[in-house]
């Protein structure tokens, strides 16, 4: 045999291995509306019931490695959506989204006095969807020269919970929570459960919790963080910002 042939063979004995069924997909939905049904019964309760108590939480956000500070904004109007689909004429529950805003009826003025730094910040606030007006003052030559930002102080948070059929993995994608950014947390299905939920429940209410330290694959960030000497993140060493929350949700059933 060939040296060509050689590799072709092992190529597609290694795909063979690695090549998800249809039946392991089948059993992967079960899994999978089986657990997103037990998550979205879970968050409809705890947001009803916070929706009534309105719990005092404040929070504050961080603009430009801290040079801008949006402090003092209160929680409130939780709400949580279970997007379905359709497969083999079966209904199943592909994303859980919880949603609440962080808000006061301030308003933070920021100039900036070059068009760079105009450009940065705008991008910033488009990417954490902050609601925003920008005046911009230019030259005789009609170039930038300042920018005068009026922010609301009002900030949205997002938490995408969806299933990958493939991998028969949870992943959690949280936009804004606690800190402006979109960060994702990985689950196999066997862990996954109600000790998660009540988890980040605490984390949603501004109790003390060890969300970021559950699970396998967060456990395995922070070890390798530890023996790197890397100072470990609670958030920004689980990030994954090229995936947006979309894309999360869509990746529950491509088949």
């Amino acid at each position: 045999m060939s040296l060509l042939d050689d590799l072709k063979q092992q190529a597609e004995s290694l795909q063979q291995k690695q090549q998800v069924t249809q039946e392991e997909i089948n059993q992967n939905l079960l899994a999978a509306h089986a657990k997103l049904n037990e998550t979205l019964r879970y968050w409809v309760e705890l947001f009803n019931s916070l929706n009534v108590i309105k719990p005092v939480v404040p929070r504050t956000y961080y603009l430009e490695s801290g040079a801008i500070k949006l402090e003092n904004l209160m929680q409130c109007d939780y709400n949580v959506n279970g997007r379905r689909g359709t497969s083999d004429h079966r209904d199943y529950i592909e994303a859980v989204v919880l949603r609440f805003r962080c808000a006061s009826d301030q308003k933070l003025t920021v100039e900036k006095k070059s068009e760079p730094m105009v450009q940065r910040l705008r991008e910033q606030l488009w990417s954490s969807n902050l609601k925003f007006d920008l005046r911009e003052l230019r030259n005789e030559r009609g170039y930038v020269e300042r920018g005068i930002f009026t922010i609301a102080a009002e900030v949205p948070v997002t938490v995408a919970i969806t299933a990958d059929l493939t991998t028969a993995r949870i992943k959690i994608t949280v936009k804004n929570l606690e800190r402006l950014g979109e960060y994702a947390y990985i689950y196999d299905f066997d862990e996954f459960g109600r000790e998660f939920l009540e988890e980040l429940a605490k984390v949603i209410i501004a109790k003390p919790n060890a969300f970021r330290a559950l699970g396998r694959h967060q456990k395995a960030v922070i070890s390798t963080n530890r023996v790197s000497g890397e100072p470990h993140s609670a958030l920004g060493n689980m990030a994954d910002p090229a995936r947006s929350l979309a894309g999360g949700a869509n990746s529950l059933l491509k088949r």
